[in-house]
């Protein structure tokens, strides 16, 4: 009897039961995704229907972790901060990462430079809504309104520094009006003293106002997007009203630190196109108001210089000085 080939076929199978289990109990890789705005928000929301995705559909422990604050400056410092290794992300508004270095003078990072972007996981536009104290129905009826209310004549916003207040100063200039901006700490309170006539305009995520609609306290005027938003059918484009300059549609993207290995943006990019596949996750962004991303830009580094330029140019039309 070969004593010792049966030692080694049982040794080989010991070792390959403790080789597997092993790997059955290795935990999964967690990953943190850093959102620069408080729980219950839109950028919150996405980040949370993201997460969920990445656990049905990759071996991995995800954790969001919010850090409002500074129009996002801090949930961003706290990723460049972090290791590069690739999990620690953020998911941030475009605008507000083209922003942020031009509206606070404390932050140094460059909105292309110091990134890895990851991808783009949900698009949308911004909306300008008419309250009662206006009772406009229409941005010529409006305009009309504030022609003759001068002193009341403002617009809302979720605060300074955000892009509603720079979509505002051009709203201004295309409709040769004076209109003050008055900032609110967040999107919610904003739209609240708007229904209740203390300020007559409105500017904020067309998705805020689609719960609104056809509710009598909101007209929605136009949004910013290329077309129509479905749940918005009856209101026009700011391109159909002749204003082409205020077309605008922002996209969260998911980033990390630059300096990640090739090896791994390529496995985040190529489990969030998994993720933008899924139709739970596009089910999801569907009835938050979101349109998900039929595929990926190119050239990321030269979308997010394009978004830097146009929203410098906004920024320098308001005279808006960095704090």
């Amino acid at each position: 009897m070969n004593h010792f080939g049966t030692f080694a076929r049982l040794a080989a199978a010991a070792l390959l039961a403790m080789a597997n289990a092993a790997h059955a109990q290795t935990p999964p890789a967690t990953v943190k995704i850093l959102v620069g705005f408080p729980a219950g928000g839109a950028p919150d929301a996405v980040a949370r229907a993201l997460a969920e995705e990445l656990r049905q559909t990759a071996n991995v422990t995800v954790v969001v972790e919010n850090k409002p604050g500074a129009s996002g400056k801090i949930a961003i410092d706290s990723l460049l901060s972090a290791p590069g290794d690739g999990d620690t992300v953020a998911v941030i508004p475009a605008s507000v990462l083209a922003l942020v270095p031009q509206t606070v003078k404390a932050a140094k990072y460059d909105s292309v430079r110091d990134f890895s972007t990851l991808g783009s996981v949900a698009e949308y536009g911004f909306g300008v809504a008419a309250g009662p104290a206006s009772k406009a129905t229409t941005l010529a009826a409006y305009k009309t309104w504030a022609q003759a209310n001068a002193p009341q004549s403002a617009f809302a916003t979720p605060g300074n520094g955000t892009p509603q207040h720079f979509l505002g100063a051009q709203l201004e200039k295309a409709l040769g009006i004076a209109l003050t901006h008055v900032p609110y700490r967040g999107g919610a309170a904003a739209v609240g003293d708007v229904i209740g006539g203390q300020v007559p305009l409105l500017i904020t995520t067309e998705q805020l106002l689609v719960p609104h609609e056809g509710q009598g306290k909101l007209k929605t005027l136009f949004i910013t997007s290329k077309e129509r938003n479905p749940k918005l059918p009856n209101v026009p484009t700011a391109r159909e009203l002749g204003m082409p300059q205020l077309e605008s549609v922002d996209w969260f993207g998911v980033f990390g630190k630059a300096g990640m290995t090739p090896a791994k943006v390529t496995q985040w990019r190529a489990q969030l196109d998994k993720v933008l596949a899924s139709t739970r996750y596009q089910d999801a962004m569907k009835h938050m108001g979101y349109t998900v991303p039929s595929k990926q830009p190119d050239d990321f580094p030269k979308l997010l210089a394009s978004e830097r330029a146009a929203w410098a140019e906004r920024v320098k039309l308001s005279g808006f000085s960095a704090e």
